[in-house]
């Protein structure tokens, strides 16, 4: 594993993600959002990934 200072020198974002986070794992924490997404698929259907 590269150390921090390593990282540094070669300009990558380090990020570093707290794991009291994932008690939120299967929680949807913005429903209406949620709602909005499920119409706009509906309406709009799902782009293919295997065109682009």
């Amino acid at each position: 594993m590269k150390s921090i200072l390593e990282l540094n020198d070669k300009k990558v974002p380090v990020v570093r993600v707290d794991k009291s986070l994932n008690k939120y794992s299967d929680v949807v924490l913005f429903p209406e959002k949620v709602e909005k997404a499920k119409k706009a698929f509906e309406k709009l259907g799902v782009p293919d990934l295997k065109k682009v």
